[in-house]
């Protein structure tokens, strides 16, 4: 296999992987001259220090590309692109196999959240509280506006329309052809989690501390359930259930058609990440250190790690068996996702927020480095 791997210019590229040469500019210099609330916003214990003298793992990467900005977007990848997003305010598609960049859209403020791609058209919100839809070639399409930052809210697409909140505390619903309102519901709390759509109803939380149910079409409230703390990470359904955790350190479990509680677990600690369902089997990570597998029918515990692992604000993935989480030191962790069993962890200068887009041979995130990352599965 050709393991030879280049980056395209950008300020902050500074790695060529040859085979097994490195060139390398300077990339430790480089690190140390950006301010450090420019790499961590706060969001990490790393210090000064340990970030400018960080190395990757060579023998992993394929390549790296360097941004002006915190990268806590997810990428995905669409139409021969992966797009991925930065706290620079730039919207990036670039070449997954060399990282060479194919185009960038440019915001007037950070993009935190993650893009969706829905038949052709590419939605990214960001912090100067617009919600963009684009071309696959990057030209704008139309920009909706709402009246304060949209965070990590990412854009959800169902049935023509996109559904988004903002720091406004309103959840929004726009048409996917023309970007005009269709209604807005207000809560009364900003809106950070991304909306999840299933059988025409919402399901949204809020910093009120509540989850709502919303008719998709109409933005008439089904039902709202209250918790004891935000709720900013977006829900799960499954079956008759949503499931969602808040910062009251529990984990919910939640009649869909009644916004009853089925069962809750007390997890001891904040949760800032959303769940993920995977064989019958829901994962959730709590903001310190543990990630669960439950039974989504009782709510007990199949497995939690016993490797501890740093603070947590990602949301876990699971493709072929593998639980991904970042943690807010700057590893990637891979875990068996069916004991529980860590498997192996990547390092990065800084917190990795962003959750992996994984294929056949690569997998792809961003870190608060600035850096967004493709390296090899440990078996390829």
């Amino acid at each position: 296999m050709d393991r030879s791997k280049q980056h395209s210019a950008s300020r902050y590229n500074v790695r060529i992987r040859t085979d097994h040469q490195v060139v390398n500019i300077n990339r430790r210099s480089l690190l140390s001259t950006i301010p450090a609330a420019v790499i961590s916003g706060g969001c990490t214990k790393r210090s000064d220090t340990q970030s400018s003298e960080f190395e990757p793992d060579y023998d992993r990467l394929r390549w790296e590309y360097g941004t002006d900005g915190r990268v806590a977007s997810s990428p995905t990848i669409s139409d021969g692109h992966l797009l991925v997003g930065s706290m620079d305010g730039r919207l990036r598609a670039l070449d997954p196999s060399t990282g060479a960049l194919n185009w960038a859209f440019e915001a007037e403020d950070g993009i935190w959240s993650s893009p969706m791609v829905d038949d052709g058209v590419v939605y990214v919100s960001s912090l100067d509280s617009t919600l963009y839809a684009l071309e696959t070639d990057g030209t704008k399409r139309w920009e909706f506006e709402t009246g304060d930052s949209i965070w990590s809210s990412h854009p959800t697409i169902d049935s023509g329309t996109v559904y988004v909140g903002s720091s406004d505390a309103h959840v929004y619903a726009v048409s996917a052809d023309t970007g005009t309102e269709q209604w807005a519901y207000e809560t009364d709390g900003g809106i950070f989690a991304g909306p999840t759509v299933h059988d025409g109803i919402v399901y949204v939380g809020s910093q009120d501390d509540s989850l709502y149910a919303l008719e998709g079409d109409t933005g008439e409230q089904v039902w709202e359930f209250s918790t004891e703390g935000h709720v900013d990470v977006e829900a799960a359904v499954s079956g008759n259930q949503v499931f969602v955790g808040s910062k009251d350190g529990r984990f919910y479990a939640i009649d869909r058609e009644d916004g009853s509680e089925n069962w809750s677990l007390d997890t001891g600690s904040k949760i800032n990440s959303a769940p993920t369902i995977w064989r019958d089997t829901v994962y959730v990570a709590t903001r310190f250190s543990s990630l669960y597998a439950l039974d989504p029918e009782t709510g007990g515990v199949n497995w939690a790690n016993e490797t501890p692992i740093s603070p947590i604000n990602a949301d876990p993935v699971i493709v072929d068996g593998v639980a991904y989480l970042g943690d807010r030191v700057g590893y990637l962790h891979a875990f068996d996702a069916k004991s529980g069993t860590h498997n192996w962890k990547f390092e990065t200068g800084n917190a990795v927020h962003s959750s992996p887009v994984v294929t056949d041979d690569t997998i792809y995130f961003g870190s608060n480095d600035t850096y967004i990352y493709a390296i090899e599965h440990p078996s390829k």
